[in-house]
C-alpha cells in the first residue's frame, strides 16, 4: 500500500471540488487541524522522495556517471527550482562533462539563491577560467577569497586570471601569495617571475629567477629572462653575461643569439653584435628581427648595398617593422630617389606616428621637392614630438612621472 493510500479520506477531499466533498458533522476547527496534518505528511513524503533522488544523483556523480547524475539533478531542480544545492550539484555534473557554459549558469543560479558559498564561487570561477573568460572569472575568485581568505586555490587562480588578461601588475601580488603558500612549485615560480618581468618589477623578477636558477642552473629560458630583467635595470653587461651562459648551455636556442646581438647593438658594439645576429639567422632563418638589425648596422656603417636586401627581407618576414621602413627611406633619400623614399617614410609614420625621426626626414624631403606646406606640417610635428620627449625626460629625472601611490 502506498503512503498516500494509507491517509484518511479527508486528506484527499482537500483537493476535491466542493460539490462532491462529503458533508462532515465534526466541528470545523477539527477539520482544519486534519488538513494541516495531511499537508505536513504529504510535504514530509515529498522531502523524503527528494532526499532519495539526491542521494542517488550524488552516488552517480561519485561513480563518474555524470550524464545519469545530470538527468536526476535536472529532475530535482525542475521540481525544486529554489534549491541552491541542487543547482550547484547540477553544475558539477555538467562541468565534469565539459559543458562549462551550462555549468556556470547553474552555479550562478545557486549563488543567487544563496550568496555566501565560497566553494560554488570557486567552481564558477574555474568554469569561466577554463573557457578563457578570465574577466568573468575574476569576480568569482575575489568573492571566494573574501569568504574564505585561506583558500590557496582561489588566490592562485585569481592571479592566473589577471595573468591571462596580461594585467601583470594586478597578477603579481596574488601569484606572490600563492607561491609563498606553495614554495616548492617551480612552475608557479616561473609564472610569477614572468609576471614580475612583464610588469617591469625587475627586482621581483631577479629574485624569482635567481631562485629558479639555484634549483636548475641550466634553465636556459630562466637565464634569458633574467637577462631581460637585468637589462631593464640598466645592468646591460650582467645581462650579456647571463645570455653568454645560456648560449654555452644551448647554442641553438631560438632567439638567444638575437637577444645577445641586440644587447651588443644597444652598446654600439657592432663587432660583437654582427656575428651573434648571423648565428640567429643560421639557427632561425625566419626571424625577421635578426635581418632588421643586421641591415640597420650595415646602414650605420654606410654600407647601403648590404643594408637594403636585409631590410627588405625583414619586411617580407614581418610587415609592420617601423625601423625597416625608416632605414629604407633613408637609403632611397640618400640616392635622390624621392618617390620611394616618401613612401617608406610615410609608412614608418603610419606604423608609429610618435617617433620624430621619420617626421623630420619627411619634412626635409618635402622641402627638397618644393612642397613647402607639407614640409611645414612635418617640421611642426617634429618640434612638438621633441618637446613632449623633453617633458617626459624632465619628469623622469625629477621623479614626477606620475608613477607611484596616489
Amino acid at each position: 500500500m502506498s503512503f498516500e493510500n494509507s491517509l484518511p479520506d479527508s486528506c484527499f477531499s482537500l483537493s476535491m471540488p466542493s460539490s462532491i466533498v462529503p458533508k462532515r458533522t465534526k466541528p470545523y476547527g477539527k477539520r482544519v487541524s486534519l488538513a494541516i496534518l495531511c499537508a505536513a505528511l504529504l510535504t514530509t513524503n515529498r522531502l523524503h522522495a527528494q532526499e532519495d533522488t539526491a542521494e542517488q544523483a550524488s552516488a552517480l556523480t561519485q561513480q563518474g556517471k555524470y550524464h545519469d547524475a545530470e538527468l536526476l539533478w535536472r529532475q530535482i531542480t525542475k521540481q525544486y527550482p529554489k534549491d541552491p544545492s541542487a543547482h550547484n550539484s547540477l553544475g558539477v555534473a555538467l562541468a565534469q562533462q565539459g559543458q562549462l557554459a551550462a555549468a556556470a549558469k547553474e552555479y550562478r543560479i545557486s549563488l543567487i539563491l544563496s550568496a555566501r558559498q565560497p566553494d560554488v564561487e570557486v567552481d564558477l570561477g574555474i568554469a569561466e577560467f577554463k573557457q578563457g573568460h578570465f574577466q568573468q572569472a575574476i569576480p568569482a575568485f575575489r568573492a571566494a577569497i573574501n569568504l574564505k581568505p585561506e583558500d590557496h586555490r582561489s588566490t592562485l587562480l585569481l592571479g592566473m586570471s589577471y595573468y591571462g588578461l596580461q594585467q601583470y601588475s594586478s597578477a603579481t601580488p596574488f601569484l606572490q601569495r600563492a607561491s609563498h603558500d606553495d614554495p616548492s612549485n617551480l612552475e608557479l615560480r616561473k609564472v610569477l617571475a614572468q609576471s614580475c618581468l612583464w610588469s617591469k618589477n625587475y627586482e621581483c623578477a631577479l629574485s624569482e629567477f635567481t631562485g629558479i636558477l639555484a634549483a636548475n642552473p641550466n634553465a636556459v629560458q630562466a637565464h634569458m629572462l633574467m637577462a631581460e630583467a637585468l637589462d631593464g635595470l640598466g645592468r646591460t653587461q650582467e645581462a650579456i653575461n647571463e645570455l653568454e651562459t645560456a648560449a654555452s648551455v644551448a647554442p641553438k636556442e631560438p632567439v638567444l643569439h638575437f637577444e645577445l646581438g641586440y644587447l651588443y647593438y644597444k652598446k654600439a658594439d657592432y663587432d660583437h653584435a654582427v656575428p651573434e645576429l648571423h648565428l640567429e639567422m643560421q639557427n632561425n632563418p625566419g626571424y625577421a628581427q635578426a635581418y632588421l638589425y643586421l641591415g640597420d648596422i650595415a646602414l650605420r656603417r654606410n654600407d647601403n648595398d648590404t643594408a637594403e636586401p636585409l631590410l627588405k627581407r625583414a619586411i617580407e618576414l614581418q610587415k609592420e617593422m617601423r625601423l625597416a621602413y625608416f632605414d629604407l627611406g633613408c637609403i632611397y633619400a640618400d640616392r635622390g630617389e624621392s618617390r620611394p623614399a616618401l613612401e617608406y617614410f610615410q609608412h614608418a609614420v603610419k606604423i608609429d606616428p610618435t617617433q620624430p625621426d621619420a617626421h623630420y626626414r619627411l619634412a626635409r624631403l618635402y622641402s627638397r621637392i618644393g612642397d613647402k606646406q607639407k614640409a611645414a606640417i612635418e617640421f611642426a610635428k617634429t618640434k612638438e614630438l621633441h618637446r613632449k620627449t623633453e617633458e617626459l625626460l624632465i619628469q623622469k629625472v625629477s621623479g614626477n612621472d606620475g608613477v607611484g601611490p596616489p
